[in-house]
């Protein structure tokens, strides 16, 4: 009989810590970093790129301009909840960039590996250092995001209806 007891309790602490562990947010690995080129004319979707990424495509139909998207480029990007990142795009017509990715926590002291050290905000720039003067920057954005989401960071006109777009995907750790 005391059986039955033993294992209702060993249920509803199994079923506790799962309910603990769904609700902590979950840590990131790195990013993932998609540079697009956007056209007002044509309908061409990207096929090579991933699922959030296209979910992220069709939810901005509505309210940018763009109608066609190309991929200029893709890069993965170690990272963590906390920290800074940088390296290079390729962009239109070969022209390099430079961007910068600073992410932030919830809570800035918390300890790592805690829930209160989640990803919680990013700040990214892209700037462009063309062969004549000095570096330009072209996108400068701060905002919210979490682990496993993809967001629009912000686009750039380049030239008439064409402009950059860029989509970060914060990669949850086991991913």
């Amino acid at each position: 009989m005391r059986m039955m007891p033993i294992a209702a309790v060993a249920v509803a602490l199994a079923t506790s810590a799962a309910l603990v562990q769904a609700q902590e947010p979950k840590r990131v690995q790195g990013f993932s970093l998609l540079l697009l080129l956007g056209e007002t004319q044509g309908a061409t979707q990207p096929e090579n790129i991933s699922a959030p990424a296209r979910k992220a495509l069709a939810d901005i139909k509505d309210f940018l301009p763009y109608k066609s998207y190309r991929v200029l480029d893709t890069l993965w990007v170690a990272g963590s909840d906390n920290g800074n990142s940088s390296g290079g795009l390729r962009g239109l017509d070969n022209e390099n960039y430079e961007f910068q990715l600073r992410s932030f926590p919830r809570n800035p002291t918390a300890t790592p590996e805690t829930p209160d050290a989640a990803l919680s905000r990013a700040q990214f720039r892209l700037i462009t250092r063309p062969a004549t003067g000095g570096p330009a920057l072209i996108l400068d954005n701060s905002f919210n995001i979490t682990a496993g989401e993809t967001v629009v960071v912000g686009t750039s006109r380049v030239q008439g209806d064409r402009a950059l777009v860029v989509l970060l995907t914060a990669v949850a750790a086991g991913k």
